[in-house]
């Protein structure tokens, strides 16, 4: 790709190249990573209750990561167990993730939720080998919960969580990959239950732990992130995107509102320089930082309660490469 762009299309640019080719973005980026630093947590667990220890996993792509999964309550798997999305694929990854669960080996995790990704192909006919559309076999799940979307609720420590899986994401491959859509395409509006406490995707919402730039460049899905904003999911576990590896807090205001405006805007003509003569994206930065110091002065300083979320890209896959280098992620609900 050059000196402005990463060498693959799916590879995080350096900072160098998002200081020549986005500047301005890049450190309003930088901006808001601080001010939600300064802000502190945006939830904590309902006291006087023991909290429910979550493990989030996502894009393990046939390999078990068994020697660094901690012990937990509960375990969500959000999508691309396999490579290849054969039966047979998928099947040894439910038997190994059966293996950890509570209710087959003593301190396992009470609860196991998994949804696919577009590697998983089996899952959607459209996408199934024709090998595998002759099998009569049936998956074995056991007690692990698949969710395709659907909903359930698991009960742990005498609290009940209400936990929606859906698999879709825009449209980044062939036909062997499942359960794509076109890009721009509204393929969530209205599909997220309102008394929803955790949501399970393959695909990050647009601008949140996704690719920031090059051809790649928000490979998240805006009509998902429009869809959080009305449902409000106290955690959102995805994947898919492996350099957007990492957590990242969400209040649901105004500054959020001004930074995925920002990160969502085109690449201006000129590049660099054109960037730096949008005032439009200037005036966005001003009252992104405005309404981000406000928000830091409600929760330090005017007693403002943390009722906001996590969102967590949880890709064990190592950018580009084949290696689970990544660590699984733990939150407490």
């Amino acid at each position: 790709m050059g000196l402005l762009y990463p060498p693959s299309p799916f590879a995080p640019p350096t900072i160098t190249q998002r200081l020549l080719t986005t500047p301005l973005r890049f450190l309003f980026h930088l901006a808001y990573i601080i001010l939600l630093y300064l802000r502190g947590p945006s939830y904590s667990p309902p006291p006087n209750v023991d909290p429910i220890k979550v493990v989030c996993i996502s894009d393990t792509h046939c390999k078990n990561p068994l020697d660094f999964l901690p012990p937990g309550d509960l375990l969500i798997h959000a999508g691309d167990l396999t490579n290849l999305g054969t039966v047979a694929e998928i099947q040894r990854q439910i038997d190994w993730l059966k293996s950890i669960h509570g209710a087959i080996v003593k301190g396992g995790f009470s609860e196991i939720i998994v949804i696919c990704g577009n590697h998983d192909s089996y899952f959607d006919v459209r996408s199934r080998s024709g090998h595998d559309r002759q099998q009569k076999q049936k998956l074995d799940w056991g007690p692990i919960k698949y969710l395709e979307h659907s909903a359930t609720a698991v009960t742990i420590h005498d609290r009940t969580l209400n936990v929606y899986g859906a698999p879709q994401i825009p449209k980044c491959g062939g036909k062997e990959f499942a359960f794509q859509y076109p890009r721009g395409q509204d393929a969530w509006s209205g599909t997220i239950p309102d008394d929803v406490d955790v949501l399970v995707t393959h695909t990050p919402p647009k601008t949140h732990l996704d690719i920031p730039l090059g051809p790649n460049a928000g490979m998240g899905c805006e009509w998902l992130l429009k869809e959080c904003w009305r449902a409000k999911p106290t955690l959102h576990v995805f994947g898919h995107v492996h350099s957007g590896y990492g957590m990242q807090a969400v209040w649901w205001d105004e500054a959020q509102f001004r930074y995925e405006r920002i990160m969502s805007r085109p690449p201006r003509s000129f590049g660099a320089l054109g960037e730096v003569f949008d005032f439009r994206l200037w005036i966005e930065g001003a009252k992104l930082l405005y309404h981000g110091a406000k928000g830091v002065l409600w929760s330090k300083f005017w007693g403002g309660a943390a009722r906001g979320g996590l969102m967590i890209n949880a890709s064990l896959t190592w950018q580009t490469t084949d290696r689970l280098d990544n660590d699984p992620q733990v939150v407490y609900l």
